[in-house]
């Protein structure tokens, strides 16, 4: 009799063990998604979640992350820095301790302390502020810093000759980063004996006077203009040069380079120069591969915002499936350890600090499309 009781009972820790092994594997990996899905900002968070998507649904659709399925919780920080912060939060107090986060780089001044205080791990797609750069803390990102666009700024200008009186439009809520590519852009171009003569900071908002902006940077006379702000609010700008018969050249930055900058500029963008972050014109097979699937799900092509963040999410899942018993630490030092990873354009380069070295283009709008400079 005791025999087969003991019997029975190893039979059932068996068992028991063996649902709780199956249990276990069932339970998803779960990782958090933040970013503006709402305002004058969203169409980068939108795409940038397109993106996260499309990455989670190829993983998922090839086994998961070592046999686990993974779930994404999505949160709205509507570009404001205090409600980054309690959604940030949220997701670490829900026991989430990757976070795929934030879109412009003002979200950066609460959340990234924040991050660094709980030992979590936030993949950065598109914060390209250059302030956010050689910081030992708890980030990694996939793209280059701002100094990388200002100076491609500078050689558009110097290639047109008319980069010597410059004047710029830039937004201030997100003035982390359109301060930094301001500030780079007065750096590369002191010394071919240019300068910024005038320069006006305006607040993204159903108020803001397009017009008059427009009207007091014209009366400067300057040889150039650079505007630093969304794609939405680049193209109201563009409009109002436009009705003022503007010939001055008008130069943006990657902010810009989304759908919208041509939907809601039309021909008053024609001729626009703008840089870019990713080559619209690449053949790489995982790039047209992502393309062509991003066409067929969403209906339009893929943005730099939508490409960041699909690399950002597989790099982040695909090191934790590399890494045995993943943490948050034991990711960041996996990542940093092997520095290279394959983008779908090309290689991203991981420094000890966790930032990446990406290679900037140069666009015109031609004809309403984005075409690269010759």
């Amino acid at each position: 009799m005791k025999s087969k009781k003991l019997f029975s009972t190893l039979v059932l820790l068996s068992v028991t063990v063996l649902c709780l092994s199956s249990c276990l594997a069932q339970k998803p990996v779960l990782i958090g998604f933040v970013a503006s899905l709402t305002g004058s900002t969203s169409e980068l968070g939108v795409n940038g979640r397109n993106g996260l998507l499309m990455a989670v649904e190829e993983v998922n659709a090839a086994g998961g992350v070592n046999g686990k399925a993974v779930e994404v919780v999505i949160k709205d920080d509507q570009n404001n820095p205090e409600v980054g912060l309690a959604v940030d939060r949220e997701l670490q107090e829900a026991g989430i301790s990757f976070i795929v986060a934030h879109m412009t780089s003002n979200m950066a001044t609460l959340s990234v302390p924040f991050v660094n205080s709980q030992d979590m791990l936030m993949i950065n797609p598109t914060m390209s502020a250059t302030t956010l750069f050689g910081q030992d803390d708890h980030v990694i990102g996939v793209i280059s810093p701002n100094s990388d666009q200002a100076a491609v700024i500078k050689e558009s200008m110097v290639k047109d000759s008319v980069g010597k009186r410059v004047a710029v439009i830039y937004e201030s809520q997100n003035l982390a980063y359109t301060g930094t590519v301001k500030d780079g852009i007065a750096q590369e171009i002191a010394p071919v004996g240019g300068q910024i003569i005038y320069e006006e900071a305006f607040l993204a908002s159903n108020s803001t006077n397009y017009l008059d902006i427009a009207k007091r940077v014209l009366s400067t006379q300057s040889d150039s203009i650079v505007i630093l702000a969304s794609s939405f609010d680049a193209a109201m700008f563009c409009q109002q040069f436009y009705k003022l018969n503007n010939q001055t050249p008008i130069y943006l930055a990657a902010w810009s380079m989304n759908n919208d900058l041509l939907l809601q500029g039309g021909a008053a963008v024609e001729g626009v120069t703008i840089t870019s972050l990713i080559d619209l014109e690449s053949q790489a097979p995982a790039y047209m591969a992502f393309r062509d699937n991003y066409l067929k799900k969403y209906g339009a092509e893929p943005t730099f915002a939508a490409v960041y963040t699909y690399e950002a999410t597989m790099l982040l899942l695909n090191t934790v499936a590399e890494t045995a018993n993943p943490n948050p630490e034991k990711v960041k030092q996996a990542i940093l350890q092997k520095g290279i990873y394959p983008g779908l354009q090309n290689e991203i380069t991981i420094d000890g600090y966790g930032d990446a070295s990406r290679t900037i283009y140069e666009y015109v709008v031609k004809n309403g499309q984005f075409t690269k400079a010759e």
